[in-house]
């Protein structure tokens, strides 16, 4: 009889305990090293050697003195020496204020500040808060919202680190390392959802005015509750919780998109940034950063069209990455490239030639605007657009004109113009221009005049060429008598009454392309009837 009491004390001791440790908020799961022990357990973790009894009992442990490496043991937090930590602010670009604690003190966000439990940490616009915690995980606070530090404490010597976030508002973006020596437990608790991982990357986002939460997992692994209801969400998979609502089945990510035809160099601003769409995608983010880790932002943004715009950066090197936006609104991969910016010192106004234009080909003259952040500029021209074999390169163009010293054979040209800078070095090159030399209108070699006709005949420039001729009594070509076109390098006309007469011509090449008129050239066509003979015959007529 005594024995079966003494089995039922052990047993009813044994279910206390476990149930003690069960109504405790938490237990840690510490996996055994070699030389672990039961004891020295106790001396670095617990808060009395009283516990180790309890210790083996709980876990089952035949020696406390010996224990094989890789056991679990489960050790409650009400046990263990515990002691508050902090955080500190790692970086910041833009503005950010600090509410500290329960003393209503404003602080500005500085890189380095210590933060505390209780503190709440504000963004505004264009401005990102990365805060590193004592076991190294990363918490990005985005533009626009607001977290509030719940609980920041470390259980046993280091064995055990608990970070608790309130997200009022806005998203977060988390990295949570595992690290082999100490675990670490990160929550992050919404007014919709708690999400709890240990070990990952993820991202949480408060939508519609904090009614619905957005959890995604990048690496890892996380657990997201709400209304005493949890789903695991695994790696490339999302979950949405909606207040007073479990949370929804996790569903996988969108894909990263592809940045394929978005350039590695931008030279004009506003950027225009192309992005293939991907199917699935209602909205797209895109974030911009001096470093490839975004340890840096400079700046968000979303659309529901592409491509993206953004018109106000400095010169400089970049990486961008960007997600899509699901009809849920949960954010896919990241898809990152780096690029370069050089849209400064802007290229200046073009006076002359302008784009299509016409030039003489003696020696002609290139005009622009002053640039005044310009110290000189850079000139190209060539015969093709990419400018892969210039004619002309002038790389210290002081002046706002190049004068040419040679002249330019006919035909079609291409024409750049770029600034250059002391601060800024050189800047982009305009836009490659085009401008035409043409062919000269051809010039009258030979008249033939014979009682009935005229013919006009001149030489061609080039294969396939046509031409358009006009004749007219003045030089001004208000009265013309002929104009017509022709693929021949002749034309006859029936005679016209004696006098004199001006012809021109202009050149139609094989594309089309008119160039101006020459020079007019004065034709003196005989009269049918001499003078002399007019002159004696005129009195004789009188008479009549």
């Amino acid at each position: 009889m005594r024995r079966r009491v003494v089995m039922v004390l052990r047993l009813l001791t044994i279910c206390l305990l476990l149930q003690g440790s069960c109504l405790l908020a938490d237990d840690w799961v510490y996996t055994v090293r070699p030389g672990d022990n039961l004891w020295n357990l106790a001396e670095r973790h617990l808060k009395s050697f009283k516990y180790i009894r309890q210790l083996q009992q709980l876990n089952g442990v035949q020696d406390p003195y010996h224990i094989p490496p890789g056991k679990k043991i489960r050790i409650p937090l009400e046990w263990t020496i515990r002691q508050s930590t902090s955080a500190r602010i790692a970086s910041l670009h833009g503005n950010a204020v600090v509410k500290r604690g329960n003393s209503q003190r404003i602080l500005q966000a500085e890189p380095d500040l210590q933060l505390f439990v209780g503190d709440e940490i504000q963004s505004e616009a264009d401005s990102f808060v990365t805060i590193e915690f004592t076991d190294g995980s990363r918490l990005r606070v985005q533009e626009n919202s607001c977290i509030r530090l719940h609980d920041l404490k470390i259980f046993g010597d280091l064995g055990l680190i608990n970070t608790a976030v309130e997200l009022k508002y806005g998203r977060v973006e988390n990295i949570v390392p595992k690290n082999s020596e100490t675990d670490s437990r990160f929550r992050i608790k919404t007014p919709s959802a708690i999400s709890s991982v240990r070990g990952t990357e993820f991202r949480v986002g408060v939508l519609q005015e904090g009614a619905v939460t957005a959890s995604e997992v990048l690496t890892g692994a996380l657990q997201v509750s709400g209304e005493q209801q949890t789903v695991n969400v695994d790696k490339g998979q999302g979950s949405v919780t909606s207040q007073g609502m479990p949370p929804l089945p996790p569903v996988k990510l969108l894909p990263a998109p592809d940045l394929s035809m978005t350039p590695e160099l931008f030279e004009q601003l506003p950027l225009i940034i192309p992005v293939k769409a991907i199917t699935g995608a209602q909205a797209y983010r895109a974030q911009i950063a001096r470093d490839a880790e975004f340890e840096h932002m400079l700046t968000e943004f979303t659309t529901t069209t592409l491509p993206f715009r953004e018109g106000n950066l400095p010169d400089g090197n970049y990486w961008l990455r960007v997600r899509a936006i699901d009809i849920s609104s949960l954010e896919g991969y990241d898809a990152v490239k780096a690029f370069t910016l050089n849209a400064r010192p802007e290229p200046p106004f073009v006076i002359t030639p302008q784009p299509g234009s016409i030039l003489p080909g003696e020696q002609p003259v290139l005009k622009w605007a002053t640039q005044s952040a310009a110290s000189h500029y850079l000139v190209n021209i060539s015969r093709e657009s990419e400018f892969l074999s210039p004619l002309i390169f002038s790389g210290e163009v002081v002046e706002n004109s190049l004068h040419l010293q040679d002249n330019l054979i006919p035909g079609e040209y291409f024409w750049r113009i770029a600034s250059v800078s002391a601060e800024e070095g050189a800047g982009p090159f305009s836009d490659p221009m085009t401008f035409r030399v043409p062919v000269p209108g051809p010039s009258l070699e030979k008249l033939e005049v014979d009682k009935s006709s005229i013919t006009f005949s001149w030489r061609a420039a080039a294969e396939g060429q046509r031409f358009h001729i006009q004749l007219a009594r003045d030089k001004e070509f208000s009265q013309v008598l002929l104009d017509q076109e022709t693929a021949d390098t002749f034309i006859t006309l029936p005679r016209p009454q004696g006098g004199k007469y001006f012809l021109r011509t202009k050149t139609i090449e094989t594309d089309g392309f008119e160039g101006p008129y020459g020079a007019a050239q004065s034709v003196d066509i005989p009269y049918a009837t001499p003078y002399w003979l007019m002159i004696l015959l005129l009195p004789l007529l009188l008479l009549l």
